[in-house]
């Protein structure tokens, strides 16, 4: 049996942590067959990178950006492997997973391609395979790249293509039920199906990535994240395939996303290309849009209302008032505003679920704003200072 574990964020601070987990695995490494460790960067190493990025992130180029910020990986893998060495376990360094017979049009639809041949090599001869984690694997932006993700991705890719299970062990102790910085709570499922995993990291802030979770449920890889060190897996959650959940709740989970701003733009032609034209506007600049909305003004008018991130205000006005086409809209925006998000499998069976959200909200006085659904949630602006309330009260509405 092969394994494929990912060690980053809290686990990957100093020189201290990566002694300590090349210690456990010298422990435990006879429990498995082939190893595979998936190093995301030290903090050590990264801050300094940071700083370094930070004098260039306005010229350098993406293929550029891409190397910079993969050498952060590459030194720790590079120390990972001499760790383990010195706690007598073999081990050989793989910097570059990469394929290349993918064609411009395959990689724009979000394929990628990994060769595994030094990986499996490498196992075949009783070493542990050591990968750096950034790999380039999916679509991350520059925010993305400074956050150090990438790691889980490279490590549920591996993991499918060895046909093993995958851990991963970062910040993110699970998937959390409720966002613990609202409530402080840090109850985490025992199991979740994919959809709601990415449901609920994609529509609040998590240390998750999206893209790790959407490769396990595509190549039906077994995965688990949660703490590391922990020889029983007492805590964490396992991510499955949705059929294994015996039970479907009407909602398993609230996620929250903090500081977003809602735009509105009236005085659009409702002729399709100018709406076209605004989004198509935004996807360049990179906002990642939440929530969407249009009302027919006239019958030659229209206005549109979408929320995302308040960081991108800067960018999105500079944009509008620098096109010809949208300087005169009337644009205006609201801020200090948080989406919190109801989520669960069980929402398309069940009833009711959407008048309980907002009878919750009524009665305890808190305004919502732009509304959104899916089939497993149900997303609503509100005010950031009723943000605490909002979750406790939903939590208490649905048993949580």
């Amino acid at each position: 049996m092969n394994l494929v574990q990912k060690y980053g964020g809290c686990y990957l601070k100093n020189m201290d942590d990566l002694k300590r987990i090349a210690a456990y695995v010298a422990k435990h490494r006879s429990r498995v067959d082939g190893l595979v460790l998936v190093c995301a960067s030290m903090h050590e190493i990264a801050a300094e990178m940071m700083d370094r990025a930070k004098q260039f992130a306005h010229d350098i180029t993406e293929p550029e950006m891409d190397a910079l910020f993969s050498a952060a990986e590459l030194q720790t893998a590079a120390l990972m492997a001499s760790a383990l060495e010195s706690y007598g376990v073999h081990a050989h360094v793989i910097t570059d997973i990469r394929g290349d017979s993918l064609d411009l049009v395959q990689k724009e639809e979000g394929k990628h391609e990994i060769v595994a041949d030094d990986i499996i090599s490498a196992l075949e001869d009783g070493k542990v395979a050591v990968v750096a984690g950034f790999q380039g694997i999916g679509e991350f932006c520059m925010s993305d790249r400074l956050g150090r993700y990438g790691a889980a991705a490279t490590a549920v890719s591996i993991a499918a293509a060895l046909g093993c299970e995958c851990e991963l062990y970062g910040n993110a102790q699970g998937v959390y039920v409720v966002d613990p910085k609202v409530t402080g709570s840090t109850a985490v499922f025992r199991r979740i199906c994919h959809e709601e995993a990415m449901e609920l990291v994609m529509l609040g802030e998590s240390d998750l990535e999206a893209e790790a979770i959407e490769i396990s449920k595509e190549n039906n890889v077994p995965l688990y994240v949660g703490p590391a060190f922990d020889e029983n897996r007492t805590g964490g959650t396992y991510i499955v395939d949705r059929s294994l959940i015996v039970e479907e709740a009407a909602v398993s989970g609230i996620s929250v996303s903090d500081e977003i701003v809602i735009f509105t733009i009236k005085g659009i032609s409702r002729q399709g290309d100018a709406v076209a034209e605004i989004f198509a506007t935004l996807g360049d600049l990179g906002v990642n849009i939440d929530v969407i909305s249009q009302q027919t003004c006239s019958s030659e008018q229209t206005a549109v209302s979408f929320s995302c991130s308040a960081r991108d205000i800067p960018a999105i006005e500079q944009s509008f008032k620098s096109n010809a086409r949208f300087c005169n809209l009337d644009m205006n925006y609201q801020d200090h505003l948080c989406l919190v998000s109801v989520v669960g499998v069980g929402m398309a069976t069940h009833v009711g679920v959407a008048g309980t959200v907002f009878k919750t909200l009524a009665e305890n006085e808190i305004r919502h704003y732009n509304i959104t659904t899916s089939e497993i949630s149900i997303s609503t602006a509100i005010d950031i200072a009723d943000q605490t309330r909002a979750v406790i009260a939903l939590s208490e509405a649905f048993s949580l």
